[in-house]
């Protein structure tokens, strides 16, 4: 069998039923198993009449799923090399139009990335997608600034007991040099709120755990906004800094239980802190924003003056002809 072929099987009404996909795998095409292709797609590259009481499957999920059942099966892998365009459009029996469309909304959601005059590839880490996700679930409240500081309380003191335990000098070196931008940055919000980010971050690393450090970088992005607005409620910045610096020495000590109590009060008072600004918030106005001015305060745009406007040359030279007649 040819291994450039991209599917083997007959198509009837464009239906194909079982066949063989072809994958560019490490730089080179390979043949992948048997997949089922049983969902109705027409040519064009739309869903067929689908039954009554069944969602139609879009382009994009059906995409989606493909590659998603190749993933399972071992035929892609992070950081993987989609087939050309028009090959895969072959593969999957759908109109490179429709294809195209569908990969752009998988690389909008982060799942693919174009390289230009490379191709398409699977994205190695999908933490900045989720991350967004969560960012804008914050943004709808579908989820709570709140929610997600529970959630530290029970993965974050565990990183830091395995960071006590696990952590090597590289780790140690990170945490010291976020600990020095903090200082650093005392006069500075913005890159104070990043250097204590890095160094929460420094320590889910030194867990040695990719789920809870993966899952914590998540939520660190999307908490950062929450950062910001609670960082003017910090009684003092010097404290702050002392506090951190205190929990670096437990886990360069080797001390896991220290650690993880040092972690555990430093978040309980950042949710004091939190809920402190949701009440100002909420006796501020809906959503925790502030009330907007009326409209008579708000000031109004500057008039300006109208400028003559301009003869045409056509009227200016009428003008003048009658001026040279008079």
């Amino acid at each position: 069998m040819n291994r450039r072929s991209a599917v083997r099987g007959h198509a009837d009404g464009g239906r194909a039923d079982q066949g063989q996909l072809t994958i560019v795998c490490g730089g080179r095409y390979c043949l992948t198993d048997s997949f089922n292709m049983s969902d109705k797609v027409t040519r064009n590259g739309g869903a067929a009449s689908a039954e009554p009481g069944i969602r139609r499957e879009t382009v994009m999920e059906m995409v989606a799923g493909r590659l998603e059942s190749l993933v399972r099966s071992g035929q892609l892998g992070r950081g993987s090399r989609l087939p050309s365009e028009p090959r895969l459009a072959e593969m999957l029996h759908v109109s490179r139009a429709s294809l195209r469309e569908a990969l752009k909304g998988m690389m909008f959601l982060g799942l693919l990335k174009a390289r230009p005059g490379d191709g398409t590839y699977l994205r190695p880490s999908l933490s900045s997608m989720v991350s967004r996700h969560f960012q804008w679930m914050l943004l709808l409240q579908e989820i709570k600034y709140l929610e997600l500081y529970e959630l530290r309380q029970i993965l974050e003191p565990a990183a830091a007991a395995l960071a006590a335990r696990r952590a090597t000098r590289e780790d140690q070196e990170r945490m010291r040099s976020a600990l020095e931008g903090m200082r650093a940055a005392m006069h500075d919000p913005e890159l104070f709120v990043r250097a204590e980010m890095e160094f929460h971050d420094a320590i889910t690393r030194a867990s040695n755990n990719a789920a809870i450090a993966t899952t914590m970088r998540m939520m660190y992005g999307a908490l950062a906004e929450g950062r910001h607005r609670v960082l003017p409620l910090v009684e003092s910045l010097e404290k702050h800094c002392a506090h951190h610096e205190r929990i670096y020495r437990l886990i360069a000590g080797g001390d896991a239980v220290g650690a993880r109590r040092a972690i555990a009060g430093d978040l309980k008072y950042a949710e004091a802190l939190l809920r402190k600004d949701l009440r100002t918030s909420e006796r501020s106005g809906p959503a925790g924003e502030q009330p907007m001015a009326p409209i008579a305060a708000m000031p109004r745009p500057v008039a300006r003056k109208k400028r003559p406007a301009a003869r045409s040359s056509r009227a200016k030279r009428q003008g003048d002809r009658h001026g040279s007649r008079g």
